[in-house]
C-alpha cells in the first residue's frame, strides 16, 4: 500500500511539472508567431512611410514642372530641371526600396501563416494533453484518499512496535523500505549480505534488517 502511496505522491509531483513544460513550449510557439505578426506590421509601416516620401517628392516635382512653365530665365530653367532629375532619382531609388520589402513581405506572410497554423495545431495538442493531465491528477487525488483510508484500517491490524519500526524505515527510505533480495544482495542498497543473513532471509522465518541500509528483506518467490 505504501508504495503504491508513494507512486501516486510522485505522480502527483510530476503532473503539475509537465503541465508548465507544456505550457511553456506552447509560449514559445506563441511568441514566435507575435515576433513574425510584429515583423509584418514593421514592414507595412516602412512601405507606407515610403510611399509618403514618395508623395511628398513627386508634389515637389509638380511645383517644379509649373515652375519651369513661369520662368523665362534659361538659368533658372536648368536649375529647376536638375532638381527635377534628382527627385525622380529619389523616387526611383524609394520604389526599389518599397519592392524589395514586398519582397520580403511576402515570404515573411507565408513564415507567418505556416508558423500561425503550426500554432494552432499545437494549441489544440497541448491543451487535449493538458486535460488528461488533470484528468489523471484527478483520479490520482482519489485513488490516493482510499489508499490512505485503506492503510490506516489495515495499520490498525498490526503490532504496534513493528509498525513503528516499519514506519521509520519508510520515512527515511520512502518507497523502498522493504526491498527483495537479488543474488544475495540488498535490493535497496544492493550491498552484498552474510550468508547466515541470506538463509534467515530465506526461510521467511523472522523479520530480517539489511546490515548496511536497515530495510527490511524478503525473498521473491
Amino acid at each position: 500500500m505504501d508504495q503504491k502511496i508513494f507512486e501516486s505522491r510522485q505522480f502527483l509531483v510530476r503532473i503539475p511539472r509537465e503541465i508548465e513544460q507544456v505550457q511553456k513550449q506552447l509560449k514559445a510557439e506563441q511568441e514566435l508567431v507575435s515576433r513574425y505578426k510584429k515583423e509584418l506590421l514593421q514592414i507595412e509601416l516602412s512601405i507606407k512611410e515610403l510611399e509618403e516620401e514618395i508623395a511628398g517628392i513627386k508634389s515637389k516635382i509638380n511645383q517644379y514642372k509649373l515652375q519651369q512653365l513661369s520662368t523665362r530665365k534659361n538659368e533658372e530653367y536648368q536649375a529647376l530641371s536638375h532638381q527635377i532629375v534628382s527627385a525622380e532619382s529619389k523616387v526611383s531609388a524609394l520604389e526599389d526600396k518599397i519592392l524589395e520589402l514586398l519582397d520580403k513581405k511576402e515570404m515573411l506572410s507565408k513564415t507567418f501563416k505556416e508558423q500561425e497554423s503550426k500554432f494552432h495545431r499545437f494549441s489544440d495538442e497541448i491543451n487535449g494533453k493538458i486535460e488528461n493531465l488533470l484528468i489523471q491528477k484527478k483520479m490520482l487525488e482519489k485513488n490516493l484518499d482510499q489508499l490512505l483510508e485503506e492503510r490506516k484500517n489495515y495499520a490498525s491490524g498490526f503490532d504496534q512496535q513493528l509498525l513503528q519500526n516499519y514506519q521509520r524505515i519508510a520515512a527515511a527510505k520512502p518507497g523502498s523500505a522493504i526491498v527483495p533480495v537479488t543474488e544475495e544482495s540488498c535490493g535497496g542498497c544492493h550491498m552484498k549480505m552474510t550468508k547466515q543473513t541470506y538463509l534467515k532471509v530465506k526461510s521467511s522465518e523472522e523479520l530480517v534488517f539489511c546490515e548496511y541500509c536497515g530495510r527490511i528483506l524478503f525473498f521473491p518467490q
